[in-house]
């Protein structure tokens, strides 16, 4: 038996100041007053929640926990600083904070890595150190003005399973979860601000990519109720077995046992016909990647705007035109 349980943090949102506003006259681009006043509060409010999850094998952070996605309307220069010196500051407190309680904690946030920003969840150990991160690899048009796309769907093995991590969008397309599964992911985990293109169908997209692919999703949200999505532990069937609802600073968590198998009943006529009673050992071999060849032709991407198409945006987004 490989019981674990398994925690989501459900963090409110702060808000921004309007100190903050990078689109307002009234902006005050001082790296080191918003890590101050914008990213400790933050980061403050994580650990306060965490610290509640003192039983827990496994706690998610929601997506961007530094609160960046109000820099990307700032000029790049001031963005990259911002990334780095919050970065630093994030790694070094989730570092002492996963020591401390003797548990992993799966943090996503974003920072530089060769010179490129990426939305990362990087999962600390019991003793502190990074044993995986993962690079978003699907990225929004918003978040395509300062940050890279992640080139690689890893999995991490930690000391209770494997784990695999779609960071909000990545959810939104199957072939993402369906990779983690085959390369070994019991349990995927999903920090996010949002995951559907409207509330209900995030949930279903969720259930959905859990029941095709036979793994446990562990999401972790905002508390608020537009963007979709509730956190919550979604079970190989596709059940939420624990769900925050749209509530405000609270935790959701769950003891799983990874070594029960998802099945059909041996007298089911699908388990006699194919010798197997486990869904997730007989569904490869019932796939037809013969046939799906259209899915890995190489795709356009979105172009990446330029400096002039950012100011025009921007100044839609002044003048009340356009919502960021």
């Amino acid at each position: 038996m490989r019981k674990v349980t398994l925690a989501a943090a459900q963090a409110g949102d702060i808000g921004i100041d309007k100190r903050f506003d990078c689109l307002s006259t009234n902006f005050i681009p001082d790296s080191q007053l918003i890590l101050k006043e914008h990213v400790i509060p933050r980061l403050n409010m994580q650990e306060k929640l965490l610290s509640q999850c003192q039983d827990a094998d496994l706690i998610l952070t929601i997506e961007d926990i530094c609160g960046l996605n109000y820099f990307l309307l700032a000029d790049k220069p001031f963005f990259d600083e911002l990334v780095i010196a919050s970065a630093q500051i994030t790694e070094e407190w989730f570092s002492k904070l996963a020591k401390s309680m003797r548990t992993h904690i799966a943090a996503c946030y974003f920072t530089r890595i060769d010179g490129k920003n990426y939305n990362v969840t990087s999962i600390f150990g019991k003793n502190g150190n990074i044993l995986g991160q993962y690079k978003k690899t699907h990225i929004p048009p918003n978040e395509m003005w300062h940050l890279a796309d992640g080139d690689q769907l890893n999995v991490i093995e930690l000391d209770f399973g494997i784990v695999g991590v779609l960071i909000c969008y990545d959810m939104m397309f199957p072939e993402a979860a369906s990779v983690l599964a085959a390369n070994g992911a019991e349990v995927i985990l999903h920090p996010t601000a949002g995951y559907g293109w409207y509330d209900a169908i995030g949930e279903a997209t969720l259930k959905t990519r859990a029941n095709d692919n036979s793994v446990y999703i562990l999401t972790a949200k905002n508390y608020v109720y537009n963007g979709a999505g509730k956190s919550s532990l979604i079970d190989p069937w596709g059940h939420a077995l624990v769900d925050a609802g749209f509530y405000k600073d609270v935790i959701v968590s769950k003891t799983i046992d990874l070594d029960v198998p998802k099945t059909q009943a041996d007298w089911f006529y699908q388990s006699q016909m194919s010798g197997f009673t486990e869904i997730r050992k007989r569904y490869p071999q019932e796939r037809r990647p013969e046939l799906y060849g259209k899915l890995v032709e190489p795709a356009q991407r979105l172009a990446v705007p330029n400096e002039d198409e950012r100011m025009v945006l921007r100044e839609k987004v002044k003048r009340g035109e356009c919502r960021w």
